[in-house]
């Protein structure tokens, strides 16, 4: 009888948590409060999500989400809304406000102008990589750009010069009417932001993925690039629940030496277990070239509150990341680095008191990451809930 009683509680133990472990919420509009079908509601960055149902109703399992987690609730014609999830029992009944007329503050340009901006666009956000040229933004036509010129001259007294300038046929100016310079304006950038949610296939990785995209900016003079925007990705799995077997390959491919990969192993003190070194460039002496000098990252990390770490005493540094990987990407041990050429990034840490979080994601932190890691496009990007599917681990293959 007691250990009927003790299966008894167990069960309702266990029901219970997992019910706890279940988000619950509605969907409704602002105005009318009327639900909101269709919408859809996802964790940012996961492949955790669903569409409401004729009640604007949603139901996710939290299974697998680090709180406190970013949810998304996204649908033509209204205004995304996003809001923090702290609690496993809290229930989220949102409110979405209808999105007004977007207004053009860019002057229409022909087409061929956009299609080079569509072009670049492309190259940028998805990468210059096979996997980049195969993803593929099925609704181009959400696009809108921008960009920041410079008014600049080019001095043409000399007739040699002229008439290169003559034979160079640019059609992006104008000439002076007495033909001393030629006037034009000189891109500084590229930015880009979307009317709807873009959808974006991926299909190396095999996700399809929807991009709210609220900002992209590319400078031309730093040489970087920046976007924002959240990130749900819905996987385009075997009729048995499966992923492919090409897929599985190439999400373990994607997944070490990526920003996930290295975060994951900063938060559990693996780095080196991992494959990663991490250098700092000394100041240079007098007469000397600046040196490369190994540092322990994870010196300067400490846990705060919830599962969260936190990395101190290195704000606006740029560090150096070698990576060291067998043919499959998976890490070397320390022992089989020697004769391993390394793949290199970087990792600039922006302020003090950066957050990174067991599943290696980091919220708004200022982290940036550039090289290798920094360079690959959204085409090798993965959901922060994957996990490679391994046999044996990788540094004892």
């Amino acid at each position: 009888m007691r250990q009927l009683l003790v299966c008894f509680f167990s069960l309702c133990l266990s029901t219970q948590l997992s019910a706890q472990l279940t988000l619950v919420g509605t969907v409704a509009d602002s105005a009318t409060q009327a639900p909101i079908p269709f919408a859809t509601v996802y964790f940012d960055g996961t492949t955790n999500g669903q569409t409401t149902d004729d009640d604007g109703k949603f139901s996710l399992a939290l299974q697998g989400i680090e709180l406190p987690a970013l949810l998304v609730i996204s649908h033509v014609g209204y205004r995304t809304q996003s809001i923090l999830i702290e609690d496993a029992a809290q229930r989220v009944n949102i409110s979405l406000g209808v999105q007004g007329q977007l207004i053009q503050t860019v002057v229409v340009q022909d087409e061929d102008r956009r299609m080079k901006n569509i072009a670049e666009f492309r190259s940028i956000f998805l990468g210059v990589t096979d996997w980049g040229k195969r993803a593929k933004i099925k609704n181009e036509e959400a696009l809108v750009f921008n960009r920041d010129y410079l008014n600049k001259k080019l001095n043409t007294t000399s007739k040699h010069f002229r008439k290169i300038v003559v034979q160079s046929n640019r059609t992006d100016g104008n000439w002076a009417p007495d033909s001393t310079f030629y006037a034009f304006e000189q891109a500084l950038n590229l930015q880009a932001r979307a009317k709807v949610p873009l959808e974006v296939s991926l299909p190396d990785l095999g996700y399809t993925l929807q991009v709210d995209l609220t900002y992209f900016h590319s400078s031309y003079q730093q040489g970087k690039t920046s976007h924002l925007g959240h990130y749900f990705f819905k996987p385009a799995e075997s009729r048995s629940g499966k992923p492919k077997a090409k897929h599985v390959k190439n999400r373990q491919f994607a997944y070490y030496n990526s920003a996930l990969h290295f975060l994951r192993s900063l938060y559990l003190n693996k780095l080196e277990e991992n494959g990663y070194r991490v250098y700092e460039q000394s100041k240079a002496r007098f007469g000397r070239k600046p040196e490369l000098k190994e540092i322990d990252l994870n010196a300067y990390v400490q846990k705060v509150e919830g599962e969260q770490m936190e990395i101190k005493g290195l704000a606006g540094k740029h560090l150096a990341i070698l990576y060291y990987g067998d043919a499959k990407g998976r890490p070397l041990p320390p022992k089989k680095q020697k004769r391993k050429q390394p793949t290199q990034s970087g990792i600039f840490i922006g302020e003090d008191n950066c957050k990174i979080r067991a599943d290696g994601t980091m919220g708004d932190s200022d982290i940036a990451f550039s090289g290798y890691i920094g360079t690959r496009g959204v085409a090798w990007m993965l959901p922060s809930d994957y996990q490679p599917e391994l046999k044996s681990p990788p540094n004892k293959q």
